[in-house]
């Protein structure tokens, strides 16, 4: 029933419950977080009592919240939307769409997972052929899966930032706040860019979830350095979280991924099940012979990326590990 006040109609917990399609235990829950207050409560028996005042704000609270806005974001937009502040309302919305975006293209890479382990399931993961991102031109070995080999990469100059980001998805976002940094550097007239990949070395010894540690770079000439190797470490100097130094030459065993950054992971276990088989690791002349082990963190180099062509099949990164004498 409702109950009469000198300000209008209020209506009962129960009552309010079935007027906005919102829980009598959800209002009790934002009445706790003091997103959505009743208009009175009862003193001798803590019943709570709403009124025509806090109709619309439930309403536009159960908006939100049927949007996916999650309690922390609601507890902003609604106070936002109640002060009509139109641009805090947009910023707020917007924020929330580019993480439905991104939800939403993790759900489309999970269904082609589940769609091709019920429609593949005894097919081999990787192939010799390069399927699934794997292949390489230059092949030193071939164990039946990823086609690898190894090269020589000469000593460069690199200007470099090193962060602990979220995930791995997320060096792409890194690169985002990097490249205008690099821009202003490059503009002192210094050093320019030597058109050799940029690229990514990952620091953890493990696969990690989250917290990962990760070194983005760009291979720069430095006109008046003088000849490799006695380069200075820091052969010009750059402002925090940027670093500049010289990474002296090293020979590396790699493979070629071809195709979206999602299936760099089978790419990796492709390549690492090569070298499991090889020189330390097994039969491969090269490495048994020579004494070789793999050394030094794992780096990526990204040969065509976004920055050249927007179309994800397109895109080429070599997966590399340092290599060395075995002692």
């Amino acid at each position: 029933m409702v109950r009469a006040s000198p300000v209008g109609p209020r209506w009962t917990i129960g009552q309010f419950s079935r007027m906005t399609l919102l829980s009598a235990r959800m209002l009790r829950h934002y009445d706790r977080l003091g997103l959505l207050r009743p208009g009175d409560v009862d003193p001798s028996n803590g019943y709570r009592y709403y009124s025509r005042d806090e109709l619309a704000p439930a309403l536009m609270l159960r908006r939100l919240r049927e949007a996916g806005l999650g309690l922390e974001e609601a507890s902003r937009a609604l106070p936002a939307h109640l002060a009509d502040d139109e641009a805090a309302w947009r910023r707020l919305l917007t924020q929330h769409l580019d993480r439905l975006d991104e939800e939403a293209t993790e759900l489309g890479l999970r269904r082609e997972r589940t769609l091709a382990l019920l429609h593949h399931r005894k097919e081999p993961l990787m192939s010799a052929n390069g399927a699934d991102g794997v292949n390489s031109t230059d092949s030193t070995g071939d164990a039946g899966s990823a086609r690898i080999t190894t090269l020589t990469i000469p000593a460069h100059t690199i200007i470099a930032r090193r962060e602990i980001i979220p995930t791995y998805a997320d060096v792409g976002h890194l690169f985002d706040e990097f490249e205008p940094q690099v821009r202003r550097v490059l503009a002192g007239g210094a050093v320019h860019l030597s058109g050799q990949p940029c690229g990514a070395t990952f620091f953890d010894d493990e696969y990690v979830e989250h917290d990962v540690d990760v070194e983005i770079w760009e291979v720069v000439d430095v006109p008046d350095v003088p000849d490799f190797p006695d380069a200075p470490d820091a052969p010009i100097e750059v402002s925090a979280p940027l670093t500049c130094r010289t990474v002296p030459e090293q020979t590396v065993i790699a493979t070629e991924h071809l195709g979206p950054y999602d299936g760099l992971a089978e790419t990796y276990t492709a390549l690492l099940q090569q070298i499991g088989s090889l020189g330390e690791f097994g039969e491969f002349d090269e490495f048994d012979e020579c004494g070789l082990r793999t050394s030094g963190h794992a780096f990526e180099r990204y040969l065509v990326g976004p920055a050249h062509n927007p179309d994800p099949a397109s895109w080429r990164t070599q997966v590399c590990f340092p290599i060395s004498p075995a002692d």
